[in-house]
């Protein structure tokens, strides 16, 4: 999947010729779920952080469904409840505030015009 791509891997995971029902927020989770920097070459993934970040996806995906979803505004589910995601996010809109893991302040880019959350201790670039 990203064997000679240079473009940041959260490019990568947003594009939906490549991976499915990855947006904006759910990128930027899982990219903190696997530890790697938002901005890292997707081509610089070797298999052990390439996996790491599908087990991550796939963990955050179900962690999103299980909670409802994201509620943004006024979007409802098709039950018509909201979505209460967005009270386990740990990076996603936490720009300033202490990472729940090791306290440092999330911090927030702009990536191709997308805001992106991350923690600078816990995502490292390599």
């Amino acid at each position: 999947m990203t064997r000679g791509l240079r473009a940041p891997i959260k490019h990568v995971l947003m594009d939906s010729h490549r991976v499915v029902g990855v947006g904006n927020i759910y990128a930027s989770e899982s990219l903190f779920r696997a530890r790697i920097h938002p901005l890292e070459p997707a081509g610089r993934l070797g298999p052990r952080r390439c996996a790491r970040l599908v087990a991550a996806v796939r963990e955050t995906l179900a962690a999103a469904i299980e909670a409802g979803g994201s509620t943004l505004r006024d979007f409802v589910g098709g039950d018509g409840q909201p979505g209460y995601f967005q009270q386990q996010y740990f990076v996603y809109g936490r720009d300033g505030q202490a990472c729940r893991l090791c306290a440092t302040p999330v911090q927030r880019i702009v990536s191709a015009q997308r805001a992106t959350f991350f923690c600078p201790r816990c995502q490292r670039r390599t």
